[in-house]
C-alpha cells in the first residue's frame, strides 16, 4: 500500500512540471516608450580682410586711405566682436601719436552703393583735417544702414614700447555697433594722415599698421581669451 501511494505522488510531481513549464510560453500584455535627438553644435567664424594700404614716400600733411574691409559673419551664430588697430614705427626716436588715424564703419544687411560709401570717405577727411575728438555717430540716407566714425586718439591706447614706437588701440570697446548677427556686415576704412608737425626726423621711417577683429558668441559669461 506504501509503494502503491509513492507511485502516485511521483505521477502528480510530473504534470505539475508540465503545467507549470506550459505557463512559460504565454505572452503577458507589455509597453515601451522612448526618446531620441541629436544636438548640432553651431559655427563661430569671420570672413577673410584685404591688405589695409601700401604706399611709399608718405609725407606730411598727406591722407591715406586703407582699402574698405569687409567684416564678414561667415556663422550661425550672433557675435560681439573685439576690434584693435596696432600701428607702430621703425625708429625710436619719433612719437608714432605724429600718425593720425580716424575711420568710419558702416553696419548693414544689405551693402550699401558706392556713392554711399565716397560720401563717408569724405566725411573722415574733415574729422581728420583738424578734428581731434571722437564725433558722435552719423546717419545716412538708408534706415537701415548705421554708422560710426571717430579718431583713435592718444587716450584709447596702449603703448606697446616705452619710446611710444607701437601703440594698440581699442575701437568702441563695449559699443552695441560691435556686434554682428548671423545676417550682418560691418564695412570700415582708415585714414591715416601723417601731421604737419614731423619734422626732418621723419624721413624714410616706415610705418605699420594691423586690424584686427576677434568674436565671441553673446551669452553671458562668454570671454575673450587673456592676450
Amino acid at each position: 500500500m506504501k509503494k502503491l501511494k509513492k507511485t502516485f505522488l511521483g505521477t502528480a510531481l510530473v504534470g505539475a512540471l508540465i503545467i507549470g513549464g506550459g505557463l512559460g510560453t504565454y505572452s503577458w500584455f507589455t509597453a515601451e516608450s522612448t526618446a531620441a535627438g541629436a544636438l548640432v553644435n553651431g559655427s563661430l567664424s569671420l570672413g577673410e580682410m584685404e591688405q589695409l594700404f601700401d604706399h611709399q614716400q608718405f609725407a606730411p600733411s598727406q591722407l591715406l586711405y586703407s582699402e574698405w574691409q569687409t567684416i564678414n559673419n561667415t556663422g550661425d551664430l550672433d557675435q560681439i566682436l573685439r576690434a584693435t588697430y596696432t600701428h607702430e614705427i621703425n625708429k625710436n626716436d619719433v612719437n608714432i601719436d605724429k600718425y593720425k588715424v580716424g575711420y568710419t564703419a558702416l553696419k548693414y544687411k544689405e551693402k550699401p552703393d558706392e556713392d554711399v560709401l565716397d560720401d563717408q570717405k569724405y566725411e573722415l577727411e574733415k574729422l581728420l583735417d583738424g578734428t581731434t575728438n571722437p564725433i558722435n555717430p552719423m546717419s545716412v540716407d538708408s534706415a537701415d544702414v548705421e554708422v560710426v566714425t571717430g579718431l583713435l586718439i592718444d587716450e584709447e591706447g596702449t603703448a606697446l614700447s616705452n619710446d611710444n614706437s607701437s601703440k594698440t588701440i581699442t575701437l568702441g570697446d563695449g559699443d552695441e555697433f560691435w556686434t554682428l548677427d548671423s545676417d550682418e556686415y560691418i564695412e570700415i576704412v582708415f585714414g591715416v594722415k601723417l601731421t604737419e608737425e614731423a619734422g626732418n626726423n621723419y624721413q624714410g621711417v616706415q610705418y605699420d599698421a594691423e586690424f584686427k577683429v576677434e568674436a565671441k558668441q553673446t551669452d553671458d559669461g562668454a570671454e575673450y581669451g587673456s592676450d
